[in-house]
């Protein structure tokens, strides 16, 4: 026989489930713009039937509604992708914005640039070539000389600096990748408390969820998930980076870089002894970025200097100075130094240094008739009206050598300077393209896991009316059978 109380009992248990189903569709709309938040929903199931005599024998009677579970709108697999393309788009999003930085120490304008500071040294070459005889002609190719040298190292300087930059974003971004490991594994044991008892953590598995979407973007991450709830992340190389409570710290070590003296840092793991190899994310293009491409264009402009101290100075003491009976010496870096000497290579040196930080314009050329040491006359010329070696000088600024044997081969100054900037323009706009492409990837993703995960206000609003109208109508019901228990109460 039911229970005589028994259909209070049922609306009292509704009124409860669709009054949490509306605090649910509350917390919903009221997390709507919160970061990393996803939708959840109240899983109801009848509870247990009761069991009645009819007049065919025993049937099982309705006694109302429960909560079996309050759950996220969650897609693991979606996650995990969206974790793949966050590092990828946030890798060519960094070399995209460096190399661009990268592009502008290379960009020539009209008056200032290595392209316009070789092309005055050559015009001055040039005017010394027909007026070898007179003064000025000589002090402007030295001051010519002179602003190149500053040119060059200018731009190392500013190579420099953006290698130290980067160096420091990286210092900065593994202390993030520390204390993101750290709140997911104080997340994990959280976690893993709470939902010993049966229940689902939503809230904190949110928080756990968007910590691993800021990792991804500064690294590639692995994360699968433990039958505790625990989540285990791997990074590259296959350094567990959060294991259930436990997060392996991360270490930055500091050291100089040889020869150009920027700030070279190394991560470790497990106090030094592992080093850490990052794939993807912003970590990894830094790293790439500061030792492979601004490390390579300190090399060209080094490669620059090395052929000025070594081919452009054998070419100038073949010719003759101003009085023709001084021996001609080095027109870039000290004299009687012979640069072409593998002894004389600074890289090599106990204490190795680059071939730019040594370029300077012979100091003897500015002391009182310094300018008159410059061998603009030919190796045959009887004359000071001589220019023929300032041809030469001038010539080899912008014509292919003769020979291969020099320190850029077969190429000129001219024409392995314009190679360096058609390479960061290459390197920059395919960076860029690459960058656009995969921004529209991510994007399609994120979009996937919204339409998983966010919270839809329209959707929400149906479901607070269907709610609303459901407690409602068990309140009605609830005052009914309330009436009629009242009646059979006052029966006498």
């Amino acid at each position: 026989m039911a229970s005589t109380f028994g259909g209070l009992n049922i609306m009292t248990l509704g009124m409860t489930a669709q009054q949490l189903s509306q605090n649910t569709t509350g917390h919903n709309v009221a997390n709507a713009s919160t970061t990393g938040y996803s939708r959840q929903t109240v899983n109801l199931i009848t509870t247990t039937p009761q069991q009645i005599y009819t007049a065919n024998g025993m049937s099982m009677a309705g006694t109302g509604v429960t909560t079996a579970s309050i759950t996220r709108a969650r897609d693991f697999l979606v996650d995990t992708q969206y974790w793949q393309k966050n590092s990828t788009k946030n890798y060519w999003s960094t070399q995209s914005d460096v190399l661009s930085k990268v592009q502008e120490i290379f960009n020539d304008t009209e008056n200032t640039g290595i392209q316009n500071s070789m092309e005055l040294f050559q015009t001055a070459l040039g005017n010394l070539a027909t007026y070898p005889g007179v003064t000025s002609t000589r002090t402007s190719v030295r001051e010519a000389a002179g602003a190149l040298v500053q040119t060059l190292k200018t731009s190392g300087d500013n190579l420099i600096s953006q290698a130290n930059d980067v160096s420091k974003r990286i210092d900065t971004q593994i202390s993030q990748v520390n204390s993101c490991s750290k709140q997911i594994a104080a997340l994990n044991k959280q976690i893993v408390s709470q939902e010993a008892t049966g229940a689902t953590a939503n809230d904190l598995r949110d928080q756990r969820d968007k910590l691993v979407d800021e990792l991804s973007a500064l690294t590639q991450v692995n994360v699968s998930e433990e039958k505790s709830g625990a989540y285990t992340v791997i990074i590259a190389g296959g350094i567990s980076l959060v294991q259930g409570e436990h997060a392996t710290e991360l270490t930055v070590e500091h050291e100089k870089n040889s020869p150009y003296g920027y700030d070279s840092t190394k991560v470790t793991a497990l106090n030094g002894t592992i080093n850490v190899n990052f794939k993807d994310g912003s970590i990894a293009s830094l790293i790439n970025l500061r030792d492979s491409t601004i490390n390579g264009y300190l090399a060209d402009l080094d490669v620059m200097a090395q052929s000025l101290m070594q081919d452009f100075n054998t070419l100038h003491k073949q010719g003759k100075t101003y009085d023709l009976t001084t021996p001609a010496d080095n027109f870039f870096g000290v004299t009687g130094v012979d640069y072409t000497d593998p002894a004389e290579d600074p890289t090599k040196q106990a204490s190795p240094t680059s071939w730019l930080s040594q370029l300077k314009v012979n100091d003897d050329f500015y002391t009182k008739d310094g300018s008159n040491l410059i061998a603009a006359s030919g190796a045959s010329a009887v004359g000071t009206a001589n220019g023929d070696n300032a041809t030469i000088l001038k010539n080899w600024l912008v014509k292919d050598p003769s020979t291969t044997t020099g320190v850029l081969g077969s190429g000129s100054l001219f024409s392995f300077y314009s190679s360096i900037v058609s390479t960061v323009g290459v390197q920059s706009q395919q960076a860029e393209n690459v960058m656009t492409n995969q921004t529209v990837i991510f994007d399609a993703v994120a979009t996937t896991r919204e339409s998983v995960s966010g919270v839809s206000m329209d959707e929400e609003l149906s479901n607070m009316i269907k709610f609303q109208q459901a407690y409602g109508a068990c309140a009605k019901m609830l005052a009914t059978m309330d009436a009629m228990l009242d009646s059979l109460i006052n029966i006498r």
